[in-house]
């Protein structure tokens, strides 16, 4: 070998090994950050970690990240009870009314709060939207049993503008519409949206409901959303109860 290749070699071998070296500590570093525990919340036990989030009263907090989120959000109810109080200066009165807002409310955590003061009120307060939602289904028994538990408790069965009986109607819930008209929805609310929304959706059962029960009196505008779906048997059925068609209503025709 000349003295030239062997030169060659050494350079190879020695560019070989830095290469190796550099793999080496990267590998190394790499370990370091794995092994690296966490710090800040992070780091704490959860007993300090919910004594935090009782402290605060910051309902932010378990929206930070994942953990957080694991941690704080599926939490024992004691915890979410204390969260609670803290926030309205142990009113009970308050901090259930706080805890309908939240999506965590559950029918055990409404039972802790009736062990806690068994003359609980909700008075002309709104029922949350996501009760009345079609999905998850597998939630929809024990939401149906918090809207009555809320209606007992003198929860609004119109506010906000209607929607616990337009979105009833909406999904079919002939059952839900008429607990609440039971008690004490307007079933004329926003000129007899629910009966427009139904009549809409070719439900005869719910319409015949609004019209032969609770004698609603239907109008142009429910005509004309049935003429745009060519719904002309509901269209005969409204106006056999009453329904008048207007100009503009013709217009579809």
């Amino acid at each position: 070998m000349s003295k030239q290749e062997h030169l060659l070699d050494q350079d190879w071998e020695n560019s070989s090994s830095s290469n190796s070296d550099d793999s080496s500590d990267e590998d190394t570093q790499d370990k370091k950050y794995e092994k690296q525990k966490p710090c800040g919340l992070f780091k704490l036990p959860f007993e300090i970690l919910s004594n935090i989030f009782v402290i605060s009263g910051n309902p932010a907090l378990p929206v930070v990240c994942k953990y957080l989120h694991h941690q704080l959000y599926f939490c024992h109810d004691s915890i979410k009870i204390s969260f609670l109080l803290g926030r309205t200066q142990n009113n009970t009165e308050k901090a259930f009314e706080d805890a309908v807002k939240f999506p965590f409310f559950n029918l055990q955590l409404l039972h802790r709060f009736e062990r806690m003061q068994s003359t609980l009120e909700y008075k002309d307060k709104k029922i949350p939207a996501r009760l009345f939602l079609q999905d998850p289904a597998e939630t929809l028994q024990e939401r149906d049993s918090i809207i009555l538990a809320l209606l007992e408790k003198g929860a609004s069965p119109n506010r906000p503008k209607g929607y616990p009986l337009i979105k009833s109607a909406q999904l079919g819930r002939l059952d839900q519409v008429k607990l609440l008209i039971t008690f004490g929805a307007d079933a004329t609310i926003r000129n007899n949206m629910a009966l427009k929304v139904c009549a809409a959706r070719n439900n005869r059962q719910m319409v015949d409901y609004f019209l032969d029960e609770l004698h609603v009196k239907p109008d142009s505008e429910t005509l004309k959303a049935c003429v745009q779906k060519n719904l002309w048997d509901m269209f005969q059925v409204l106006v056999d109860h009453g329904a008048v068609p207007d100009m503009s209503t013709l217009d579809f025709t």
